[in-house]
């Protein structure tokens, strides 16, 4: 493993890496991407040398001190380890799965994988506050506005972003009640494309079948706009969204060198990366709502 900081930057993508990727229709696209990215090396959740919070602490990494993170949503500046949820009282940061895991995934054995992937998936994970992570619960991704009666989770001013409330959307997060399929939660403008390339990640990284290394099941994970069709499961085809939202989201904010570093890092980790990150103009609504080819055509 390659433990560097956020702050040192990453080298990009590596020689090679995308080279069998065949781009001549949607679902070839697709296929090929699965192929690219799937089998990565998965961590406990918890417990060992290695884990998420370890990894997050370096990929989410405040860029102004080696000591701290800075969460996605509240854009606060926390200090590693001792501010993680349930270590005492006071403002704490989490875990927050951008794709819910009862979404697809919510069960112990099964579709998890092993050890716990899906579920322990750094691509998909970010430091949140917990406050504003148990806000966004299992709600979709999608736009939200004071007429259709969100509330308002500000953000703090670090890094040269966040801070300051009031006017629909400023530097703020929406959201609406309740839980589930009725409610939305609209990610603050610099993160909106981070949360929609992780969550687009996971409907090409999990396409059903079985793991690469394990041999177990995993889930088939789709977006979608049809809030009809996101629920609680843990069976598959399981859904999130707004596919449309997430799309519009990705071209409003593409990656900057933050997330560029940040895909290095969990790269060095588990191995794989997130194509939207490396290659952004391969995210369209044609290659998440493609078919399955009769064969995938790799280029050799």
């Amino acid at each position: 493993v390659v433990n560097f900081s956020v702050a040192g930057g990453g080298g990009g993508t590596p020689t090679g890496y995308y080279s069998h990727v065949n781009t001549s229709s949607a679902s070839q696209l697709r296929c090929s991407l699965h192929e690219t990215i799937k089998g990565h090396t998965v961590y406990p959740y918890s417990g060992g040398t290695t884990n998420p919070w370890s990894i997050l602490e370096i990929a989410d990494e405040d860029p102004n001190n080696s000591g701290r993170i800075l969460d996605a949503y509240r854009n606060r500046s926390f200090v590693k380890v001792t501010d993680r949820a349930g270590s005492g009282s006071g403002l704490k940061y989490n875990r927050e799965h951008s794709w819910p895991n009862s979404l697809g995934f919510g069960t112990a054995t099964g579709n998890k994988g092993l050890p716990n992937a899906p579920y322990t998936d750094t691509h998909m994970l970010y430091l949140t506050d917990s406050a504003y992570n148990a806000d966004r619960g299992n709600k979709p991704y999608a736009n939200c506005s004071l007429s259709g009666g969100c509330g308002e989770r500000v953000t703090e001013a670090n890094g040269g972003y966040g801070g300051g409330s009031g006017a629909y959307p400023g530097n703020s997060n929406w959201f609406k009640t309740p839980d589930g399929n009725a409610g939305s939660f609209e990610v603050w403008g610099h993160r909106k494309g981070d949360m929609a390339r992780a969550v687009m990640y996971m409907a090409i990284r999990y396409e059903g079948g079985n793991d690469a290394n394990t041999g177990q099941g995993e889930p088939d994970l789709e977006l979608t706009d049809d809030r009809s069709k996101i629920v609680i499961t843990s069976s598959s085809p399981a859904y999130m969204g707004l596919l449309s939202t997430l799309l519009q989201w990705h071209q409003a904010d593409p990656p900057d060198a933050a997330e560029k570093a940040r895909n290095e890092v969990i790269y060095s980790f588990q191995g794989n990366r997130n194509p939207f990150i490396d290659h952004p103009e391969w995210a369209t609504s044609s290659l998440f709502t493609s078919a399955k080819p009769a064969n995938c055509q790799l280029i050799p």
